[in-house]
């Protein structure tokens, strides 16, 4: 059996360096370091190989500090590609705790001396090599300050940060894309002058970041994609957003904050996704009468949120098509809910996954509705809030399996089914309603 296995390895090894190149890119870097020791062949095609992804998770034993290890091999390895190849496409590097701090029960200690000077070496190398890709994570008890060679990368196209200070004058010309999670700006100057001089970026992500107290993005063009999730102080006293060419706006406000959001610049803006509760969801509703795809987590629930929803918007009825839910309410709530969201918008289809939160819950409240409208088809309601049952014609349920199933059932199969379900299947309803074309 062990001669089969290497005569097959054998056999991989004979194939062009290209090819090679193309299978061990789709393996981890620990597992194309063990193929490197096989035989000379492999190790020969280890040597040519340009290996792009750095994680020091690799490197943990049980009770064993191998840091030391993880660093001196990034650094040989980005050496040995330097001499090879004009330019490095891809540099992931990432950095977890528990290993890197000075002893294992200190806090909020920055790295030792000496590995800290270690890693920034290999930043550097990583970084000055024409990368176009680039990826820093550090989960570390203390933030990670950049070498000042990371911050003017001509040739960088995406850029994903964590754990890290953003501190000093940034030139990234060619980049597209922006992800910055748990990172701290030391100054809003710097932020500012970052989307200044990125005219072409197309995602921005701010996730848990600290430092800013405001965010104004303009005259970017090319600008699809927002998302900002907000979980500590400083607090964000203000959000706009002026561009004609965003899609998509996520935004995750941090408990006590009452930011001020605009976007009423964003002519195209066709999704919108929020986490939080009505009673703040209801002041970024005069941004949505062009938005057709609605993506709301909901924590807390009172019906006075829907009755100031309405209040806001000049037609009440919303023209969203398409409604992806998660909730986090109490069961009692569970009923007013489903009226009042359905006299804001008459969705094209509702999406749920279940056993997260109370979305069972809401779903079975939903259903038994369907289930006595159907008994009582002569229901009309009197007043705008569960007017939609009577602008209902018809329902159907799609259930979507983690293996790929799909089942269209009705409201009481669905019912009778409900207890059976397992974990993150998707539920799709489908609604169709006497009036297509809202005014």
């Amino acid at each position: 059996m062990n001669t089969i296995s290497m005569d097959t390895a054998d056999r991989i090894s004979q194939l062009p360096e290209h090819i090679i190149h193309h299978i061990l890119f789709l393996l981890s870097t620990p597992e194309v370091v063990r193929l490197s020791v096989l035989s000379k062949a492999w190790h020969q095609v280890f040597t040519s190989f340009p290996i792009s992804e750095f994680s020091s998770s690799s490197f943990l034993v049980e009770n064993s500090d191998r840091s030391s290890e993880f660093a001196t091999f990034v650094y040989n390895s980005l050496l040995r590609q330097c001499r090879q190849y004009r330019s490095i496409p891809k540099f992931q590097f990432s950095v977890t705790d528990r290993y890197f701090r000075t002893s294992f029960f200190t806090f909020q200690q920055p790295l030792q001396p000496h590995l800290a000077r270690h890693i920034n070496l290999c930043i550097r190398l990583g970084t000055q090599m024409g990368v176009k890709e680039l990826s820093i994570d550090f989960c570390v008890p203390d933030y990670y300050r950049l070498p000042e060679a990371t911050l003017s990368v001509k040739e960088l196209v995406v850029c994903r940060l964590a754990g890290c200070i953003l501190d000093g004058t940034i030139n990234w010309p060619s980049l597209r894309e922006l992800s910055l999670k748990q990172v701290k700006i030391c100054d809003q100057r710097i932020f500012d002058n970052l989307v200044f001089t990125c005219p072409f970026i197309e995602k921005l992500a701010l996730v848990e970041c600290d430092g800013l107290k405001y965010l104004h993005l303009s005259g970017l063009r090319k600008l699809k994609k927002v998302k900002v999730k907000r979980q500590s102080y400083p607090l964000m006293e203000k959000i706009e957003i002026d561009v004609d060419s965003l899609h998509t706006f996520s935004y995750s406000p941090f408990y006590f904050e009452k930011t001020h959001v605009d976007l009423t610049s964003c002519k195209t803006l066709e999704v919108f996704k929020f986490k939080g509760c009505t009673e703040r969801f209801r002041k970024h509703l005069k941004n949505l009468n062009q938005i057709k795809r609605v993506t709301l987590c909901i924590f807390r629930y009172s019906s006075s949120g829907i009755e100031k929803i309405v209040s806001k918007v000049s037609d009440p009825v919303l023209h969203i098509t398409h409604l992806k839910l998660k909730t986090y309410i109490i069961e009692k709530k569970g009923h007013s809910l489903v009226d009042d969201l359905f006299s804001i918008c008459r969705p094209d289809s509702l999406l749920l996954v279940s056993g997260r939160g109370t979305n069972d819950e809401f779903m079975k409240i939903l259903c038994k509705k369907l289930v006595r409208r159907v008994e009582h088809k002569h229901y009309c309601g009197g007043n705008h809030v569960n007017g939609w049952q009577h602008d209902l014609k018809g329902v159907q349920i799609e259930l979507c399996g983690r293996n790929g199933y799909r089942k269209v059932v009705t409201c009481d199969a669905f019912l009778d089914s409900l207890q059976t379900l397992e974990p993150k299947e998707t539920i799709r309803f489908e609604f169709e309603w006497y009036f297509n074309s809202l005014p």
